[in-house]
């Protein structure tokens, strides 16, 4: 009979290590998505913070010297044999 029990026993104690070791590693892969998510998150918003800047047009020229170039105009070839 004691035989039975022990066996019992060591049936549950790694019944209960396996079930720790899955809720471990479970709980382990949430944090780590909560991480990569706030992590995603937080570049997120310090690229749209950033690219405020960018977006805005300038005020003021620095230099104070403005160049006005014309665009090149480039005339169109019509295609006659068509």
């Amino acid at each position: 009979m004691p035989k039975q029990l022990y066996r019992v026993l060591w049936s549950l104690a790694i019944f209960f290590i396996i079930v720790t070791v899955i809720t471990f590693t479970f709980g382990l892969i949430l944090v780590g998505a909560a991480i990569v998510s706030l992590f995603g998150i937080y570049r997120y918003y310090l690229g749209r913070k950033r690219s405020r800047s960018f977006r805005e047009s300038p005020k003021r020229y620095f230099s104070g010297e403005i160049i006005d170039i014309q665009a090149e105009t480039i005339p169109q070839a019509t295609n006659d044999r068509f």
